[in-house]
């Protein structure tokens, strides 16, 4: 069975080393050649028996060595070497290249336009990896190669077998000047591989699937075996190799079990040949010898080119930098002509080789080689004289040669390594140093190339991230040097125009180093810390300098530092995980190491507590250490400590009534573990606690005026216990207690502010897509802003917004009218990139508004939460075209950041967002800020664990400018349930399902105060029945004496009996209702419960929660715009009223103090209240923020 191939590039991967189980080669219907080889079981094969004169060439392009024999005659040395000779000699090649008659390396395609030969070391078929040397024997030119095949489709992984008139060879290693050029056939050869187990059911595969679901599978399954052609889309160069693939799969009919489809009959097969002839730049069908691989523009579906008039109405303003880099993925754009070096908005012939990067100058290399190759190792000499000694009297040196290449310190070189996965990593040269056995060694520090890292396929080619994982090799283990420029350019919204015409210039000149087949040149402007989810700015002043320091490794001993559990001489003091310790200390301890009665547990039988518990404050009293050690040893040392028992230890009606922040003293003492410490804190009297009324819990500060007895259970409070009196005094506050205690006082003179005047320490701040306004009103409760400028297109939220935030400016339009009238007044038309509606609406604009509109070099800060219906799983509408549009606006919100280039930016998102579209709607936001020249950083939140009584995942992007610290993640202050929430195997931050400093707020803590109401309450004012009685509604209630907004939706008859008919019991849901039929008032029968609820349960989590009652003692689920019984978040009945909850208690559920207004009609507050962040997770995002900000003015002060 045989099939042509037929190339479309040139480029390709190393060859498969496994071991075949049986003899793979191809056959040639021409006959004498090849007609009495043996057939493959599964191979597809290429063959051209033309009759040309094979033309010698006078000089070996590749000779041998003093270690393996030379042989010019292929006879003789297939006849050297042991293995199957009947009914044709098998053998393997490496350290091979084919070329044509006038020396130069050409991809094995290329025999059907021009004589082929082959140079390498011709090995025996089977034998072993240790013997190869001894019986390898080199060949410098023979051939005529006749043709080449692929086996190995049912072993899933593919060989490539080439053959002359004399014998099969089954392709092993090109020479190193080689690689480049057969990468790009393996690839292929491995796609072919990939579809075929995905279609074949001999394989396990689905020949029935669809176009999209193999292509999928195919992208998944080459991301997970080795690097891919570093960096180029996967699934665009499959599209490409449609028809090669469709080809060779067809070849394989005449072979395929009975059990199989036949390749040529399948619809998906003929879809992918197709669908690469329909997209634009497609690949010629026939070998080039270019070496490179056009760019495959996305094509518009033909629902799309329905619709084509109606996505574009109102489609997002963006940047010309926006616009090329998210162009292909929406093709709606314009794209900028002429412009590449990115791997989505390019031109057809924009990606070529790839693997520049592993071959450097390569590129230039012919099969004409120095005679030396095997000594060319010992050609590493130092350039230049020793400039010092490393600590261990190691001599450092600033340059070598290698081989004819100059490797100096600062220089990024491409390391041979055996686990390199086809891709050879690149390091950045720290330092080199002879060691004390005359080695010669470089220090170096990994670079990642964009698509090893979170960005994936979103990446730029040609960018490289610096790590701080770093190496010791020897010298002559470098393969080659690298272009790598280390890119700083300057910042700043004066500077953008510049710096985008600069990166204009370099994309073409990129390009044309590509069209001439010059290596690749990289540049690197950010440090990847995957480990903390950032990428930070290069740490120039400490890269290079060839001093025997690394500062990656100064991380490491730091950081191993911490991890080293000391214990001072006195026994008073130890340090474990970083933090110091000592006798008469406050600490946290795990509550896995105490038992629900309040007696400490034996650990050695210790289990996870059934729910979530707050950590346990205790008392430091002693150190033991164990005599049997004579060092200090973390798994033998024990604690003394004294037990301060909380309020929920007591009874949940205690905990409700206190003060989260109280704790009993106790006479309990116990000894834990060491390792039981989870944290230090403070206990204080209660009138020398903090005065700052602020939304959440950010201090580890308690207090403390009772005492508790577990045997009798009894509390004594008594000021005078010696206790008390033995508190520490207060102590001297640090810089951030006196930034809380003097924010009453801040906020007061920002409210006083005048004619525009305002806090000079606080950010100038615009709020995009700003809803009611949660997002603004936490981060300016935090000092940290002052929201100035406000967009929001729905009215009634942006009356919200103004009644709640007077001094802020807000445009109640289309974010992308105001981006678009912005750029305008400041005469960069030319830079945006709009619909012609925007542009009519922006010129029609009040010229007042447009005088009041931002400037860039006014703004410091933009934050904002692009719309999320497409991106949430709650929107069950999330496919519809609105939906779709609306997840176009983060390119208008990343096209905010572009122009203005703010000190700051923050967006947020649903949790989803990090997974919609594959990932690579988040990928391609990283990347665009980080193509603005931003620092950035990612994480998923828990709003829960921040002090509301709901669960609220939350996907944050942070990003500032290289002159600001980028801030850290705000510590999760309440335990609250589930697990850690990662991207790409990063947790923001730790989980709090296990233990946390305060207990998590309740539905009965959030919402117990307010007045009974019944179904449909209307009355938009009413008094408070009862004073409140827990911590959480004493301060969000405030001084409050009117509330507001507590109206509840009215339910239609048939829900309303449903709704009666749930058991006023916690977790009562529609699994409680008999299913039944009901008369309504109407006079119609209606059945109970609808049939989509009792029938397809099975596949929803039996719908668990809908039209669920909710739970006292429990917290809410996540607040929707719309709270329906019957809706995915169906739990939104009152826990023992018969009725949807109110308006007012869904914003206590997301942190808005009862002083907070909302407007418009009840369906346009629920969505206000839906919509929005909740105000103490901003407050917490917004006090890291601060830190950032001060961290830098007090460096700057140094």
């Amino acid at each position: 069975m045989l099939a042509v191939f037929e190339s479309d590039d040139a480029e390709s991967s190393v060859g498969a080393t496994t071991k075949p189980r049986q003899k793979r080669c191809s056959s040639d219907s021409s006959g004498s050649a090849c007609g009495s080889r043996k057939k493959p079981k599964k191979a597809s094969r290429h063959t051209d028996c033309k009759n040309k004169s094979v033309c010698l060439l006078r000089k070996s392009s590749v000779n041998g060595t003093k270690k393996q024999p030379i042989e010019k005659d292929e006879q003789v040395a297939v006849m050297s070497t042991t293995g199957e000779n009947i009914p044709r000699p098998n053998r393997r090649l490496t350290n091979f290249v084919f070329y044509d008659s006038d020396e130069r390396p050409q991809p094995v395609e290329m025999l059907e336009i021009c004589n082929m030969y082959i140079a390498g070391t011709i090995l025996p078929l089977d034998e072993s990896p240790d013997e190869e040397k001894e019986k390898g024997i080199r060949c410098e030119h023979f051939g005529r190669l006749e043709s080449w095949a692929i086996s190995g489709f049912e072993e899933g992984s593919p060989v490539i077998w080439v053959s002359t008139e004399i014998a099969d060879y089954e392709c092993i290693e090109p020479r190193n000047g080689y690689k480049r050029i057969y990468k790009n056939f393996y690839e292929k050869a491995r796609a072919c591989i990939e579809v075929y187990k995905k279609l074949s059911k001999s394989c396990g595969g689905n020949p029935n699937m669809s176009l999209d679901e193999l292509v999928a599978g195919v992208v998944s399954s080459m991301a997970q075996g080795r690097k891919f052609l570093s960096g180029l889309s996967i699934e665009s160069f499959v599209i490409s190799q449609g028809e090669f693939i469709h080809d060779q799969l067809i070849g394989l009919d005449e072979t395929c079990k009975q059990n199989d489809h036949v390749f040529s009959e399948l619809p998906v097969l003929a879809a992918l040949r197709d669908k690469k002839g329909k997209s634009k730049g497609s690949l010629p069908g026939k070998a080039i010898a270019s070496g490179r691989v056009p760019k495959r523009s996305l094509r518009i579906s033909d629902e799309e080119k329905k619709n084509e008039t109606k996505r574009k109405v109102m489609s997002a303003t963006t940047t010309k930098l926006i616009n090329r880099t998210w162009g292909e993925y929406y093709s709606n754009y314009l794209p900028e002509k002429s412009e590449g070096g990115r791997g989505f908005q390019v031109n057809e012939d924009e990606e070529t080789g790839n693997e520049d990067e592993e071959t450097g100058n390569e590129d230039e290399e012919t099969g004409n080689e120095d005679e030396e190759e095997e000594e060319e190792y010992g050609k590493i000499t130092w350039d230049g004289q020793l400039e010092d000694k490393t600590c261990a009297g190691e001599t450092l040196y600033k340059r070598a040669i290698v081989r004819g290449d100059v490797v100096a310190v600062g220089s990024s070189v491409l390391v041979e390594m055996d686990d390199s996965d086809g891709v050879s990593p690149i390091y950045f040269v720290e330092y080199m140093f002879e060691n004390l056995d005359g080695r010669k060694m470089v220090h170096g520090r990994l670079m990642l190339r964009g698509f090893q890292t979170v960005l994936g396929s979103s990446a730029n080619e040609r960018e490289v991230f610096l790590t701080n994982d770093c190496m010791v090799f020897d010298l002559g283990d470098v393969k080659q040097t690298v272009i790598m420029e280390i890119r700083l350019i300057p910042w700043g919204y004066q500077h953008r125009k510049a710096n985008a015409n600069n990166d204009k210039i370099d994309r073409a000149r990129a390009e044309e180093r590509r069209s001439k087949g010059l290596p690749l040149e990289y540049y690197c402007r950010s440090l990847y810390w995957p480990e903390r989810g950032a990428f930070f700015r290069l740490p120039t002043s400490t890269m290079g300098l060839g001093s025997g320091v690394c500062q990656s490794c100064k991380i490491k001993e730091t950081q191993k530092e911490k991890e080293t559990f000391k214990v001072n001489k006195s026994k008073t003091t130890f340090t474990l995980k970083g933090t110091e310790y000592s006798v008469k200390d406050f600490v946290y301890l795990h509550p896995h190491y105490f038992a629900a009665d309040g007696k400490a547990m034996d650990t050695s039988k210790s289990r996870k507590n059934a729910g979530p518990k707050p950590f346990v404050v205790c008392h430091l009293l002693q150190i033991k250490l164990s005599k049997s050690f004579k060092l200090a040893d973390p798994e033998s040392t024990k604690l003394k400590v004294r037990r301060f028992f909380r309020p929920e230890d007591i009874s949940a009606e205690k905990a409700h009534l206190s003060d989260i922040r109280e704790v009993y003293y106790s006479t309990q003492i116990v000894v834990v573990p060491v390792m039981a410490i989870e944290g230090k804190c403070e206990v204080r009297k209660k009138h020398e606690l903090p005065a700052f009324n602020a939304p959440a819990e950010f201090q580890h500060i308690f207090f403390c005026q009772s005492q508790y007895d577990p045997d009798t259970r009894a509390i004594k409070k008594d000021y005078n216990f010696h206790f008390v009196k033995q508190l520490p005094a207060r102590l001297k506050l640090s810089s951030s207690e006196n930034m809380d205690t003097d924010e009453a006082a801040c906020r007061k003179r920002t409210s006083e502010c005048k004619g525009g005047e305002c806090d000079k320490s606080r950010l100038a701040t615009l709020d995009v897509f700003a809803g009611c306004g949660g997002l603004s009103e936490g981060l300016q409760q935090a000092g940290v802003s002052l929201t100035k400028w406000a967009i929001e297109y729905e009215e009634p939220a942006g009356e919200a917004f103004h009644l709640n935030h007077p001094d802020a400016l807000m445009f109640i339009n289309d974010c992308n009218v105001i981006l678009r009238a912005i750029m305008s007044a400041c005469g960069d038309a030319d830079d945006c990139v709009s619909t012609s509606e925007a542009t009519e609406l922006a010129e029609k604009l009040d010229e007042k508004d447009i005088r009041n509109l931002p400037r860039p070099g006014q703004v410091d800060f933009i934050n904002g939460g692009p719309p999320c219906q497409g991106f949430s799983g709650m929107n069950r509408f999330n496919q519809g075209k609105w939906s779709k549009m609306q997840c176009e606006m983060i390119l208008a919100f990343l096209s905010f950041a572009d122009y203005f280039r703010p000190r700051f930016f923050l967006l947020e998102n649903v949790r989803n967002f990090v997974t919609f579209n594959k990932g690579q709607t988040f990928r391609l936001t990283l990347a665009s800020l980080l193509e603005m020249g931003y620092q950035v950083r990612f994480g998923v939140l828990e709003a829960g664990a921040y002090g509301v009584p709901q669960s609220r995942r939350r996907a944050f992007i942070w990003a500032a400018s290289p002159e600001e610290t980028l801030p850290e993640w705000p510590e999760p202050m309440h335990v609250f349930p589930g697990p850690e929430l990662k991207i790409n195997n990063y947790a923001a931050v730790r989980s709090t399902a296990t233990g946390g400093p305060f207990r998590a707020i309740t539905v009965r803590d959030a919402i117990g105060d307010l007045p009974n109401i019944g179904n449909g309450a209307c009355e938009t004012t009413m008094e408070y029945p009862r004073e409140a009685s827990s911590w959480y509604q004493r301060k969000f209630r405030g001084d409050m004496s009117i509330l507001t907004d507590h109206i509840s939706k009215k339910m239609n008859e048939l829900n309303l009996i449903r709704c009666k008919k749930i058991p006023k019991r916690p977790g009562a849901d529609w699994h409680a209702i008999k299913n039944g039929k009901v008369r309504l008032s109407s006079g119609r029968i209606a059945k109970l419960l609808p049939s989509w609820l009792t029938n397809k349960g099975k596949r929803h989590n039996q719908w668990k929660g809908v039209l669920g009652r909710l739970d006292w003692e429990g917290h809410f689920p996540t607040s929707i715009t719309n709270p329906q019984p019957l809706g995915k978040v169906g739990m939104c009945f009152h826990p023992d009223q018969d009725r949807i909850l109110s308006v007012r208690e869904c914003a206590r559920t997301q942190g808005f103090p009862d002083s907070y207004k909302f407007s418009g009609q009840m369906h346009h507050k629920h969505r206000q209240v839906g919509n929005a962040v909740p105000p103490p997770l901003a407050f917490a995002l917004g006090r890291k923020l601060k830190e950032a900000v001060e961290r830098k003015h007090s460096t700057q002060s140094d």
